[in-house]
Parts: structure tokens; C-alpha cells; sequence
């Protein structure tokens, strides 16, 4: 049996988020009799529950502990990693193709793969990653193959970078994980303090720029419900402290409720009854994947890839980036309508059990990363 192939995943930390997540299922999913996986931190460790899914993957994982700003200490334990496994394929996330680009030339790097994981000019950076990006794929100088995790991504890339035919891609989720259970939902919502009839909106996502949830209490403040109404916000970032002082100041506290970075988003979605995202741009979003799959209806704003992800009046509701009083509209006309709400959950779910599913995901990065490997060797 021929020896697997080497992959490195090297990406800034394994920080609770979409990219992250994604980096986690591949390695948990990838065929271990073709890939031998290893993940590389940048940076120190966080002690989150993504890099205790990465240990228990028997999945070797090294944080270089890279603080602020370049480090060329970080390029010399990247280095030696490189020497010591000789990978085959070097696969980059966010920031990690800056100090990977290098040293996919000094080790002849057979396969040479970037995820862009958010619309490309959010992601090119400055100074060194923006040089890295303009010599990688506007020049191709060095092969590196950026993949794209949206249409609207790739398209990004091709008018950023002239790159024209970079590899489409969805993140996948592992759907299984997020099938409905009515033991469970009651469970957690007893535990939580939330009523059984109760209409629980469910927002996952980091406190940052993109996510806008600015844009989010103030459209659920003028939601109305005859049942108890809830809006849970799950994650955390550097915005935090700035909503908790908007949901004060609107009276909100009782009806929205801050559950911080969680290792059960499952069995929250699985609580819910809405899926809501108010975002300002995004990729590709795997929390909107894990509420399809979960059988929760979405109401987003159609940015970036969701309008790839959410079918408009069958799977949810889509509105405009920026306008409260549409995402409002939107939201209470689910929260008055049940059995709408419910319908448009089955569908969901079917879909994303369809086109979702991690396996799917992970079939499309072998077949790429083979395909490289072949080419290299020609």
C-alpha cells in the first residue's frame, strides 16, 4: 500500500470561526490511507474545543507562537516542520500562505493550495500579504492554487487578481451532527430556562465588524411576538461589550441572552427556531449551513455566498445588506407564521443533507489535491 501523502493545514490558531471550523472537518474527514494530515498554528495555543477535536483526530498539531506583527522566528520552526515531514501538500488559510510561500520553494512543494475564505479583497491584507497574494496569483509565480468557497468569492479573486479559472469549492458541514431531536431541544431548553412555546431566534458568529449585530438588535427590537421571544447570540470578539450596552439601552435584556464561545452550537440550533445573520459580507458561512442542517429556516442579508446557500422563499428569507426595517419585516413575518416556519425547516434540512455535507466538501480538496500531485509529477 503506498505510503499517504503529507498535507499541511497551516493557518494563524484554531480560533472558534467559519475558517477555522472548516480546517478541523478536513482533517477529521480526509482519507488517512491517501493523506497524512498535520495542522500548524502560527500562533499559541487558545485552549478551544476546535483544537481538542484536531487532538482527538490523531492529527499532530504544533503552535509556533506568533504574537503581533512578522515574526522570522516563526518562519524558522515553520522551516524545520518542513524539513522534518517533507509534505506533499501544503494547503494555507487566512495568513498562513505568507510565511508557507517561501518555503513551498525551498522544499519543492509538489501541491500548493490557498482557501480564500471571504471575498478576496478582505482578505489580501497589507504590506507581505498583499505582495505574497499579487506575486502567488496575479503573476502565478509559484503555482499556488487559490480555491474559491463561493461564486461570489471567485469572482472576487478573478477581478482582484486577473486569476480566471480558480477551483470552486462550498465548505462543507458534517450534517449528521446537526439532525433535529425533540428530546434534545427539549432538554437544552429546559436546562436554559427558555419556555417550551417559546420562539428562540439564534444568531453564531464572532462580536466583529463583518457580522454587523448592530444591524441585528436593531431590527429584533421591533419584532413582536405573542409567546416569549428570544434572541441568542452565540460566539464572542471584540464587539461584545458594545452590544451588550446597545441591548441595555433598548430595554432588551430579558430577551436576549449572550452564550458566549460554545462547544454545543448543535444543540443550541437544535433549540431554535430561526436562524438569523445580518452580516455586512461574508464567504461562505458554515453557520448557515449547520442551521439548514439542524432544520432551521435562515433570514439573512444576501451578502457574499449565502444567496448560494439559502433559496429565497423556500429555505428562508433574504434581505438587503444594511436595512433594518427589511430584516425586521423578515423575521416577524416567520415569527407569525409557524407552519411556514416549519416547512421552509424541512427543506432546509433536505438541502443541506444534498449539497452540504462535509464529505462532499472533502471528495473535491483529495480529487485537487491529486490532481496537483499528478501534475508535479509530469
Amino acid at each position: 500500500m503506498p505510503t499517504p501523502q503529507v498535507v499541511f493545514q497551516i493557518l494563524p490558531s484554531l480560533v472558534v470561526g467559519g475558517a477555522e471550523r472548516l480546517v478541523v472537518h478536513l482533517m477529521e474527514h480526509l482519507s488517512r490511507e491517501r493523506f497524512s494530515p498535520v495542522c500548524i498554528c502560527l500562533e499559541s495555543p487558545l485552549g478551544t474545543h476546535y483544537e481538542a477535536r484536531v487532538q482527538a483526530s490523531g492529527t499532530p498539531l504544533y503552535f509556533l507562537g506568533k504574537g503581533a506583527g512578522a515574526s522570522w522566528r516563526v518562519l524558522q520552526q515553520l522551516d524545520a516542520l518542513f524539513r522534518q515531514y517533507r509534505p506533499t501538500v501544503v494547503h494555507t488559510h487566512i495568513i498562513g500562505l505568507n510565511y508557507a510561500y517561501p518555503l513551498m520553494f525551498r522544499y519543492h512543494t509538489p501541491a500548493r493550495v490557498h482557501t480564500v475564505h471571504s471575498l478576496a479583497q478582505h482578505e489580501v491584507g497589507v504590506r507581505i500579504g498583499a505582495w505574497v497574494r499579487i506575486l502567488a496569483f496575479r503573476y502565478r509565480i509559484g503555482h499556488v492554487v487559490p480555491v474559491a468557497v463561493a461564486e461570489d468569492v471567485r469572482t472576487t479573486i478573478r477581478q482582484l487578481y486577473g486569476y480566471l479559472d480558480a477551483p470552486l469549492i462550498p465548505n462543507g458541514i458534517p450534517t449528521d451532527e446537526y439532525a433535529p431531536d425533540p428530546n434534545r431541544r427539549r432538554r437544552w431548553r429546559q436546562r436554559h430556562g427558555l419556555e417550551p412555546e417559546a420562539i428562540v431566534l439564534t444568531h453564531v458568529g464572532r462580536f466583529a465588524p463583518p457580522k454587523n449585530h448592530a444591524l441585528l438588535i436593531e431590527a429584533f427590537a421591533q419584532v413582536r411576538a405573542h409567546t416569549p421571544l428570544y434572541l441568542l447570540l452565540v460566539g464572542g470578539g471584540e464587539l461584545e461589550d458594545a452590544v451588550r450596552q446597545q441591548v441595555a439601552g433598548l430595554g432588551l435584556q430579558e430577551r436576549v441572552r449572550f452564550l458566549g464561545v460554545r462547544a454545543d452550537v448543535p444543540a443550541i440550533l437544535n433549540a431554535s427556531d430561526l436562524f438569523v445573520l445580518s452580516s455586512r459580507w461574508e464567504g461562505n458561512p458554515l453557520s448557515v449551513m449547520e442551521a439548514m442542517a439542524a432544520g432551521l429556516p435562515v433570514v439573512s442579508t444576501a451578502v457574499g455566498g449565502v444567496p448560494e446557500l439559502v433559496r429565497e422563499g423556500e429555505t428562508g428569507l433574504l434581505v438587503p445588506s444594511g436595512d433594518a426595517a427589511a430584516l425586521a419585516r423578515a423575521l416577524q413575518a416567520l415569527v407569525d407564521d409557524p407552519a411556514r416556519r416549519e416547512a421552509m425547516g424541512k427543506a432546509a434540512r433536505q438541502h443541506a443533507i444534498t449539497h452540504f455535507d462535509i464529505r462532499h466538501t472533502v471528495r473535491q480538496y483529495e480529487a485537487l489535491y491529486e490532481r496537483l500531485l499528478q501534475k508535479g509529477q509530469t
